[in-house]
This record gives C-alpha cells, sequence and structure tokens, in this order.
C-alpha cells in the first residue's frame, strides 16, 4: 500500500466513526451515565432535592426487610411464567395455523393490531371494559349477580386480568416472528423428512421446531424481559392496588421513587431488577448456545 493511500484510509476510518457518532454519545449519555447514576444513587438517602446523604447498602437491607417486596416479587414471578408460557405456545401454534391460511394477511393485521397501541391504551381500555359499567354490568343484567362487580379490585383476579390484556397486546409481535422464521426456514430438511415418512406432529417436534429454535430463543428472551419489566398497563388499570397486591417489581420501584421520594430505595429495587435479568438472560443464553455447541 502507498503512502498516499494510507491518508485516504485514515479519513474513510474517520468518516465512518463520525456517522456512528451520534448514536455512540445519545447511548453513553442517556444509558451508560444513567445506569452509573442510578447505581450511585442506590447508595443514597435522597428526595430528589437538596443533598445526597450516603447511607451504604442500608437501602438494600430496607428492601428486604418490607413485605411489600417479597409480594412484588411474587407477583413479578408470576407475570414471567404466564409470559414465557402463553405468549410463546399460543403464537407459535397461530403462526403454524395462519401460514397455511388463504386469509394469511387479515389474520396478521388482527392479531398485530394490539401491539401497534401503547400499554396505556390497552389498561384505559381493559379499565372500561371490566369496570362497573362495562363487562360486569353486562353480566349482572344476564343475571350473573355475582360478577356484577369490579374485577380490578379484586386482590390476586385483577393480576389475572392484567396478564391477560398483557397477553393479549404481545401475542402479535410474538406470531409475526415465527411467521418470519417459518418463512424463511430451509426446506430441505422437511421434504427430505417428508420422503422418509415424517409427518403431522413427528414432522413439526423432530424436525420444524429445531430448524425455529433461533426465533424460539430470540422469542423466549423478549417475553422474559417483557414480563420483567410491565408497567404501564398495571399503573393505569389498577395502580398495583388494591392494597399494593398487584404490584410488580417495576410498579414499586416506581412508587417508591416518584409517589414516595424515597430515589434511593427505588433506585435500589432498579438496580437489583436489572441484575436479575442480565443474570437471567446470560444463563439462558449460555445454556441455550452450549447445547447448541454440543450437537
Amino acid at each position: 500500500m502507498s503512502l498516499q493511500a494510507k491518508p485516504n484510509l485514515r479519513k474513510r476510518d474517520l468518516k465512518a466513526y463520525l456517522y456512528i457518532a451520534p448514536a455512540v454519545l445519545f447511548v453513553f449519555c442517556f444509558c451508560i451515565l444513567s445506569m452509573l447514576f442510578t447505581l450511585v444513587i442506590s447508595f443514597t438517602d435522597w428526595s430528589g432535592l437538596g443533598d445526597f446523604k450516603f447511607v451504604g447498602f442500608d437501602n438494600y437491607i430496607a428492601v428486604f426487610q418490607d413485605k411489600n417486596f417479597l409480594l412484588s416479587c411474587i407477583n413479578t414471578l408470576v407475570w414471567v411464567a404466564a409470559g414465557l408460557i402463553i405468549p410463546v405456545v399460543l403464537p407459535l401454534l397461530f403462526a403454524i395455523a395462519i401460514t397455511k391460511s388463504s386469509f394469511a394477511t387479515l389474520f396478521k393485521n388482527l392479531f398485530y393490531f394490539p401491539n401497534a397501541v401503547s400499554g396505556v391504551i390497552v389498561g384505559l381500555i381493559m379499565t372500561s371494559l371490566l369496570s362497573m359499567y362495562g363487562l360486569p354490568q353486562l353480566l349482572g343484567m344476564m343475571g350473573f349477580d355475582d360478577l356484577d362487580k369490579n374485577w380490578l379490585n379484586i386482590p390476586y383476579v385483577n393480576t389475572g386480568v392484567m396478564i391477560g390484556a398483557g397477553i393479549w397486546q404481545g401475542i402479535g409481535m410474538n406470531m409475526l416472528l415465527f411467521i418470519i422464521g417459518l418463512v424463511n426456514m430451509p426446506t430441505e430438511p422437511i421434504e427430505a423428512a417428508k420422503l422418509e415418512g415424517a409427518s403431522g406432529f413427528d414432522l413439526y417436534t423432530k424436525i420444524i421446531l429445531p430448524l425455529l429454535k433461533p426465533t424460539i430463543i430470540v422469542v423466549v428472551l423478549m417475553s422474559l424481559v417483557n414480563s420483567f419489566k410491565t408497567f404501564d398497563s398495571i399503573w393505569i388499570m389498577t395502580g398495583g392496588g388494591p392494597y399494593r397486591t398487584s404490584e410488580t417489581l417495576a410498579v414499586t420501584m416506581y412508587k417508591e421513587s416518584f409517589s414516595n421520594n424515597h430515589l434511593g430505595m427505588g433506585s435500589a429495587i432498579a438496580v437489583m431488577l436489572s441484575v436479575i435479568i442480565l443474570i437471567i438472560s446470560i444463563v439462558y443464553l449460555r445454556k441455550t448456545f452450549v447445547k447448541e455447541g454440543s450437537h
């Protein structure tokens, strides 16, 4: 390479770095610095105004001593369990059925529509449907007097209702991902399996699902993360009530930070929630790829 070509190469490299500089600066300022600031606040007693008061691990200790935190953990685990089973299995079954349907485009639009609206809108819709003047009142008029009540005010029942709303909203995206995976799947192994006599359940479990594994990994990981950070629909529908019985970790974090002005404790919950998601994601991905590499 000539001496004249080297400066031109360096200029091209510099220009390439300049293109990505705004994105890197944005991530550094609004993600990395924010995470570091949250970590620092978690070791302080700060209401958002005034001076910082360093308290060490007191916030973390106080979190574990709070009975509401345990209930939030249980509710979050319920959300995660439901989010890993129903929003993965149902979209997969729908995707398999839709790819063979002549009305595939119509079904895609119908299932994806709830995903196009925000969690706040979903929360408002469900609140209207399930309040005293929605579905409960209709059931009461039909003679089911025991069901004529605000379902969102019934402890633990409201958690199931909100999980159902979350599944309704998120099922479309997972279904589209599965459809993309099925459409782009290599046909040679499937044709070879059919020639060998494979069909029906055996064909899907032994050939199609293993080929769909990369898509399943993505869908499961997305569902896992979304279940942990669910906030907006819960806040709109119940606000974590009644008596904080429907709170998840994300809702507890918000309440401690902005309702109770305990930014230190709220930040401690945020740090713990982030660490939990990070650890679970790393373990899940490592085990998945280790199993894949061992075959």
